[in-house]
């Protein structure tokens, strides 16, 4: 079967994207005259993408931003500062601790979809997922070097569901640095040192280039990084009482990417990017369950660096016109990425660990076109409509986890040889951006998605904004998102098991998980409400959140069936609701002219699956706050504080384990982290950077009990130098 769909789908797709290129140039022929002003390229994208960036929920860090503070290695540790966004693992099982990714409004980080230059990125897939729900994965928030990034925006609840399947809880937007008409390009470098040599220091060096190769017509664009984190000694959490527990592993980085951009005439371009990166561990023990299983000592003991690489291929073209009555920006991309790793264990407390010392690989591949157009008219006020469809195919190669046997018996009608599986995705949708009048903003919008595996889907929503006075603006939202079952999950070949501690509780014997086929989308409706204040640089705003999650994808309680040699059967399964509700704002006060107080908060309310337990763990407040300093163009300073407020652990028991020996209360108190930061720019491109993190030293230690699932590193110093020419 899946040889009869991929050809005709790949038909499909290449005639797809033909047909807005086609069409640009016919439009290119027929309106070779108009103005100026008409000819401009993105002028109506702009002005769409404007409006739902100013919609509640929406944050953004500038450039300017990330380089008054410089991330060690990931830029989740700069976007986690902003409302509504903490650092977790996908469950609250604590496994995978100190590889925390994006979790915006505690949906948990398989809920948020990051993009990069508005297209997809889901190299995560590649990775298996575990009995509850984790990846041995860092993310997609590491493919772009920090210097390389003119923008990040982070969109929360309502305004995320008009993007589909993951974006349940947020979006992250990674917009790279455009092409410019001079030539131009810089050189950076960028250390961390703490100050404990147990704990892993950075080292990063990178260039950008850009400028253009036939004036006004063919420009380029060229960056490239390489990046060492240093993983935290082995028992670096040895005396908090858990040897096996390992600190925050090593990274080892490379990227290269390149933009090719043709402006065929005043009213088209296209785009070509591609780019390569490679992100490898640096190997200190860590495993799924924070013990010593498998080979971990083995491995240690021989020195080994890397027991995971991921490497990754993007291409793309992208097509971008403006035209008399609309704009329209097009795309067909294509990525690759494979996930080479040792092979680890499948079963029981060893799940996750590794078991030998080679490499097993699996690939992903994802293939996407997506075209839009964006339409003003005037029709009882002004109007920006969004209209848009896209398809995509994914194919994941998985041979080493999908051949797993078990041990425990066989599964009637299960195919262990079956190591590929593909799903195609299509939608189509629409959003109005409508001022009814002068302060009244109304943003409807309407969705179809269908997955090859999981069907139709209904999502979409309804924003608004409300002008009250010249200073006061009501914001609120109703939308409908969901994710499709991931292509783990929705394999009914895939088989992990457990000797009997991770089974159902009331049951004996031996068990095994499996995929299932059935699985509904996971859905939710998020809603908020809220109000901005905007007079004299004084800015303010607070909103509340809710959303009511359903049919959560979890490993399931039921039996539905037995092996032939008596053991059980059981597999991911839909469940009823889960809920997640909490309150988040920002303040911002001009203290002086060259002194600003920049603050935001999250309350989280509630965070509650169908048992009873929190979907991530993450803080029940947190508190960002940056004093900014900037007494002339060239000289600023900042001073950060971040305060996070207690942190509980899981309470209700879900295994047979758990249920006989007990769940760990300990709770992680309420803790604050201060830093300091000083810049200095000489000439026009370039500047240094000096600052201490974590002044006080405040340190926590991983002991996979309770709520202690990661290292909060101590104090360290940092400092950056960009030479720009």
């Amino acid at each position: 079967m899946h040889r009869t769909l991929k050809k005709p789908l790949k038909k499909t797709l290449f005639a797809a994207a033909a047909l807005p290129l086609s069409l640009a140039a016919a439009f290119a022929q027929a309106e070779g005259r108009q103005s100026a002003q008409t000819a401009e390229l993105d002028t109506v994208y702009v002005t769409a993408e404007r409006k739902v960036q100013q919609q509640l929920g929406v944050s953004k860090i500038s450039a300017d931003d990330i380089a008054k503070r410089p991330v060690a290695n990931d830029i989740s540790e700069l976007v986690r500062t902003m409302p509504g966004v903490n650092l977790t693992g996908n469950t609250a099982t604590g496994q995978r601790g100190n590889k925390r990714q994006i979790d915006i409004r505690g949906m948990g980080p398989e809920n948020t979809l990051i993009l990069i230059d508005g297209k997809p990125v889901t190299s995560r897939n590649a990775e298996r997922i575990s009995m509850r729900g984790e990846r041995n994965t860092r993310g997609d928030s590491n493919w772009v070097p920090p210097e390389a990034i003119e923008s990040i925006t982070v969109l929360r609840g309502p305004a995320a569901a008009r993007y589909g399947s993951g974006a349940m809880g947020g979006v992250v937007n990674i917009t790279t640095k455009r092409i410019t008409n001079e030539f131009e390009g810089s050189v950076n470098y960028y250390t961390n040192q703490p100050q404990d040599s147990k704990e892993g220091a950075t080292n990063r060096a990178g260039f950008y280039l850009s400028g253009p190769v036939v004036k006004d017509k063919l420009s380029f664009r060229l960056y490239g990084s390489a990046n060492k984190t240093d993983a935290d000694s082995a028992g670096i959490n040895a005396a908090a009482g858990n040897a096996d527990a390992a600190g925050v592993e090593g990274v080892r980085n490379r990227d290269i990417a390149g933009r090719l951009q043709w402006r065929i005439d005043p009213a088209n371009s296209l785009t070509f990017d591609a780019g390569y990166s490679r992100q490898g561990n640096i190997y200190n023990g860590d495993t799924q369950n924070s013990n010593g299983a498998g080979i971990t000592s083995d491995l240690l003991a021989g020195g080994v660096e890397e027991t995971a690489r991921l490497y990754r291929q993007n291409y793309s073209l992208i097509h971008t016109g403006s035209y008399e009555k609309f704009d329209l920006k097009s795309y067909l991309s294509y990525d690759r990425t494979v996930n080479s790793r040792f092979p680890d264990n499948m079963a029981g407390g060893p799940e996750g660990s590794y078991n030998d010392d080679y490499f097993v690989n699996s690939k992903l591949t994802n293939l996407r076109f997506n075209s839009e157009a964006y339409i003003p008219f005037e029709a009882a006020g002004s109007h920006v409509a969004t209209v848009g469809a896209e398809i995509a195919r994914s194919s994941l190669s998985d041979p080493y986890t999908i051949s797993y046997q078990g041990g425990f018996g066989t599964v009637a009608g299960r195919d262990s040889t079956a190591s590929r599986v593909t799903q195609t995705e299509w939608a189509v949708y629409g959003e109005d951006n409508w001022t009814v009048r002068p302060g009244t903003t109304l943003i409807p919008s309407l969705r179809f998605d269908h997955n090859s595996k999981s069907g139709g889907n209904v999502s979409g929503g309804l924003n608004f904004s409300q002008a009250v006075g010249e200073n006061w603006l009501v914001k609120g939202g109703i939308a409908r998102a969901y994710k499709a079952p991931n292509l783990y999950q929705s394999n009914p070949n895939f088989l992990l098991a457990s000797r009997g501690n991770g089974c159902p509780i009331g049951t004996t014997g031996s068990c095994y998980f499996i995929g299932n086929n059935d699985l509904k989308p996971e859905t939710s409706w998020n809603k908020e409400i809220g109000f901005e204040f905007n007079r004299n640089g004084w800015q303010a705003g607070a909103a509340y959140f809710h959303n009511a999650y359903r049919n959560k994808i979890v490993a399931s309680q039921n039996i539905i069936g037995y092996t032939d040699t008596g053991n059980l059967i059981q597999q991911w399964e839909n469940t009823p609701k889960a809920t997640v509700a909490g309150f988040e704002g920002s303040l911002s006060i001009p203290l002086h002219d060259t002194l600003q107080w920049r603050n935001n908060f999250t309350y989280m309310q509630k965070s509650e699956d169908y048992q009873g337990n929190p979907l991530s763990l993450i803080p029940k407040h947190t508190i960002n706050s940056t004093l900014a300093w900037k007494p002339n163009e060239k000289w600023d300073a900042n001073l950060t504080f971040t305060h996070y407020g207690r942190q509980k652990p899981r309470t209700v028991a879900i295994n047979r384990i758990e249920n006989s020996d007990g769940l760990d209360s300990s709770e992680i108190g309420s803790y604050g982290i201060w830093g300091v930061n000083a810049g200095y720019r000489f000439g026009k491109k370039s500047e240094a950077r000096l600052g201490v993190s974590n002044i006080g030293n405040k340190k926590i230690y991983r002991t996979g009990n309770g709520a202690y699932t990661y290292n909060e590193h101590g104090r360290a110093f940092y400092g950056s130098l960009k030479v720009g020419f």
